[in-house]
């Protein structure tokens, strides 16, 4: 038997009380690699007469409300960032939730190195952008940023840690606060299983981003100088020349090979993807953990969830939902 689904959409203009708006589907999304959670709405206001007038503007704030399961739940609050209108008069409002001000602010600041969680704090604070919770993080080299946006400033750090350790950190809101981790925290994990609630799997292994070369070279903008190659030859035997350049800063010889060395490690790999499709579970998004069971595609296993797409319609909620198929925590 289906769950009883019960969703409402609601937008507000400042100071004014929250109305409720009609609609026919709603898409609720977003990725560890996006800044953003989107819900993007459709109507049906220009094709039904008893349909009520929706006076949505670009800057209100947008809400998803869950009653399902018989308690009232808040899953997105955002601003109107697109309004679409077609020739029928159906207005489509689409809102970001507040990781839009991580796209939207742009960074300047020299950081002499140290520990990359007090390089973050200080990126934060200087567009006072609330943070919920950063843990200690390892060290980064001299960093001069400029230009770029907090969330390019974030992920670039974040990409300097995993390529000298191994480690994936994440940045993620939730409840308008900023957080850096290696999991988003959770109460419950779900199941998902063919019989039940699975309505399809997928799974495929890619060689298109492997790299079989790590080649180092410093930072001088005058000439290249070439520091380091490490090659995987088992590999390269395999799958041919493929060569990822790196520029690095310091050109001590014990820390470029660890770094080529970790690198080798990160892109070697052959890649895997799968896609679960699903029905709608409220409190699943990316960086929540769930357990899978399929036997065709042998997708059996906790894992993260790396990308969430979920489809509501009046009594329906599906959901599609991309795994992350690196080592848990990872």
């Amino acid at each position: 038997m289906l769950p009883k689904y019960h969703y409402e959409v609601r937008f507000q203009k400042p100071g004014k009380k929250a109305l409720r708006l009609p609609f026919t589907e709603a898409t609720w999304s977003g990725s560890r690699q996006e800044a953003k959670r989107t819900l993007a709405v459709k109507t049906n206001n220009g094709r039904d007469r008893f349909w009520p007038d929706v006076d949505v503007e670009e800057g209100d704030l947008m809400e998803l409300i869950s009653y399902t399961g018989g308690t009232v739940k808040s899953l997105f609050m955002g601003i109107v960032v697109d309004l679409g209108k077609s020739s029928k008069g159906d207005i489509n409002p689409v809102a970001y939730d507040f990781g839009f001000y991580l796209l939207n602010n742009d960074v300047a600041v020299v950081y002499l190195g140290g520990p990359a969680d007090q390089l973050l704090k200080l990126i934060f604070a200087q567009h006072g952008i609330p943070v919920g919770g950063i843990g200690a993080m390892p060290a980064v080299e001299k960093q001069v940023i400029r230009g770029k946006s907090v969330w390019d400033a974030v992920v670039d750090v974040l990409n300097q840690i995993y390529r000298a350790t191994g480690v994936r950190y994440w940045c993620w809101i939730d409840q308008g606060k900023v957080y850096v981790g290696t999991q988003r925290g959770q109460t419950k994990q779900w199941k998902i299983q063919q019989g039940s609630n699975l309505l399809n799997a997928e799974r495929k292994r890619s060689i298109a981003d492997m790299r079989t070369v790590v080649r180092v070279i410093g930072s001088d903008s005058d000439y290249i100088s070439v520091l380091h190659d490490e090659v995987d030859a088992d590999k390269a035997k395999r799958y041919g020349h493929l060569v990822k350049v790196i520029e690095i800063q310091d050109e001590d010889r014990e820390n470029i090979i660890s770094i080529a060395k970790q690198e080798m490690q990160n892109l070697s790999r052959v890649k895997e993807q799968a896609a679960v499709t699903s029905l709608g579970i409220d409190d699943v998004i990316a960086g929540t953990k769930i357990e899978v069971f399929e036997e065709i595609t042998a997708l059996q296993g906790t894992y993260t969830v790396f990308g969430d797409s979920h489809t509501i319609r009046p009594r329906y909620h599906e959901m599609k939902l991309d795994l992350q198929m690196e080592v848990s925590g990872k």
